[in-house]
């Protein structure tokens, strides 16, 4: 899937210039080839991995080495999740959160759609990661580590601020994360779409998938004086 910032820049619209498409580089983006963190999760944070087709729910008063799951099981207090218990609408995790990546079914089952407000992945499989979009919510920090041997990007990090005009607190905030960057072949980079409304997301993104939380709302129609007014929207893309 290609994404032209022309062609979202020169996107029709016969809304008030408030709610035109508006290419805005709002995503503060820094990145580094700097020896790998030395752990994960933050203290008191949540962190998740796969253990065979269940889930691993952590939670750690001390920091753990990235993907070192026997460290993880003996100094945090861990539960099995059963994959099947999985919710189908993603997480909602305000605060910080670590995954630990290494089955794909705990991206696109566990994360997509999830609301999560800083983020931590780190990749922990074998084999390289193919391209393809996450869809999150709410996303204000990411940081990725790659333990992939000889990523020239290991740990790269985003934080995504809004313009003055638009409040994050009241706006649909979606993020499509490319996955490939756990490999730490590239480096990060990012920008941020201001509009148009949340719900006509998919009228002019129709190549994108649009959050489950959209998908199960009713269409509005913009021209209805009876209609709720349109929720503003902040669309990411890191890749």
């Amino acid at each position: 899937m290609e994404m032209s910032p022309n062609a979202v820049s020169s996107a029709p619209s016969s809304r008030s210039p408030r709610l035109l498409f508006l290419f805005l580089t709002l995503a503060a983006v820094t990145t580094s080839s700097a020896p790998a963190y030395h752990s994960s999760p933050p203290v008191n944070a949540t962190l998740l991995f796969a253990a065979g087709s269940n889930l691993r729910n952590c939670s750690c008063s001390e920091a753990v080495r990235d993907c070192d799951e026997v460290l993880a099981n003996s100094r945090c207090r861990c539960h099995t999740v059963l994959r099947s218990s999985l919710p189908p609408a993603g997480l909602r995790q305000p605060g910080a959160l670590s995954v630990w990546v290494k089955e794909l079914w705990v991206l696109e089952e566990l994360l997509n759609g999830s609301a999560v407000g800083h983020l931590r992945l780190s990749f922990c499989g074998v084999r390289p990661v193919d391209g393809r979009y996450l869809v999150l919510l709410d996303l204000r920090t990411l940081r990725i580590h790659s333990a992939a041997a000889g990523a020239p990007y290991p740990d790269q990090e985003v934080t995504v601020s809004s313009p003055v005009s638009l409040d994050l607190s009241s706006s649909l905030h979606v993020t499509y994360l490319d996955v490939a960057l756990l490999n730490g072949l590239s480096a990060l980079k990012a920008y941020s779409v201001a509009g148009p409304p949340a719900a006509t997301l998919s009228q002019h993104f129709p190549h994108l998938a649009p959050p489950p939380s959209l998908l199960t709302s009713d269409p509005v129609d913009p021209g209805d004086p009876a209609a709720e007014p349109l929720q503003d929207l902040l669309v990411t893309f890191v890749y």
